[in-house]
């Protein structure tokens, strides 16, 4: 259900095509509605889905044009208010194409808040990165105590399988998240010419892989975790459940806190979504207590 849609059309000019998007998610005696829906330029979502019942609602986020080229600019701000619960995903990749010769940056900005007994699960699909990019993305979640939060983030630098690698250009990311003000996690990378070679092709950096991922699952339950057994036994389950991985990946996961972080250094980025999948549908189950639903538009 849609309460209200606000459009405006963004200026587009020969040089830049920004959009941005404004969502809020509420909860009412009919379940979990997007209460709000702002957006300028070519960002916005679908109708919400409901096929775990009222209250998950599932939304694709769309951005038609499929890539950000120079000068652009994403801005994506979520709300998810008290009670309410939401996935959001893509229905593609997004791709970052060869930046100028003049490198102005693309920028990808994106701002979720989770109110008190809340719950978000933001999957996006693999960002791809082409050589020659100069890309900057931000991503910081701000929670709330009793609020939930699971996502991931997978990037491609250059197109590997066709042999075309992130030799020029710059990406930077940073993945943070907060509750209640306090910083739970970061996560970040900034690569540049100064200091490709070392993070790419080092043993302590990518060792080589162009496709790397993480996810972030939380927080568990603090009753729960303060049981070390059961905390020992959960991961040691995680861990078991990985999918098999050749040579070809290196995968892990671990608990940081009240959170569970996943990475995956690899060749595919389908490859990093199942492993992350596996896992989240096992923490989903002792979170939320429900049982994985993923969405169909990932199997298109």
């Amino acid at each position: 259900m849609l309460d209200s849609l606000t459009t405006s059309v963004a200026p587009i000019t020969a040089d830049t095509w920004p959009a941005d998007i404004t969502l809020r998610l509420s909860h009412s005696k009919h379940g979990t509605r997007l209460s709000r829906c702002e957006h300028r330029g070519p960002l916005y979502v679908q109708k919400p889905f409901y096929p775990e019942g009222p209250d998950h609602a599932h939304l694709y986020l769309l951005h038609p044009p499929a890539g950000i080229v120079s000068g652009d600019t994403l801005t994506i701000k979520v709300d998810v208010e008290p009670n309410a619960a939401a996935l959001i995903t893509t229905p593609g990749a997004t791709i970052v194409y060869r930046a100028r010769e003049d490198n102005p940056i693309q920028r990808q900005v994106i701002d979720i808040n989770v109110q008190s007994n809340a719950t978000l699960e933001w999957f996006p699909l693999e960002t791809i990165v082409h050589n020659h990019a100069c890309f900057e993305a931000t991503t910081i979640i701000n929670m709330e105590a009793n609020s939930h939060f699971c996502g991931w983030e997978i990037t491609s630098l250059g197109l590997p399988a066709k042999e075309q690698l992130f030799t020029d250009g710059r990406f930077r990311q940073r993945y943070e998240i907060k509750i209640d003000g306090t910083t739970q996690f970061i996560d970040q990378i900034n690569i540049n010419d100064s200091n490709r070679k070392a993070l790419l092709n080092s043993k302590a950096g990518m060792q080589n892989y162009m496709i790397n991922g993480f996810c972030v699952f939380g927080p568990v339950d603090n009753q729960q975790q303060a049981e070390s057994r059961h905390s020992d036994t959960q991961l040691e389950r995680l861990r078991a459940e990985q999918l098999d991985c050749t040579r070809d990946c290196q995968v892990s996961i671990t608990r940081l806190g009240d959170f569970y972080v996943g990475r995956y250094l690899g060749t595919s980025a389908e490859q990093a979504r199942r492993h992350f999948t596996q896992w989240w549908s096992i923490i989903r189950q002792e979170m939320l207590g429900k049982e994985a639903y993923s969405p169909n538009v990932w199997f298109t």
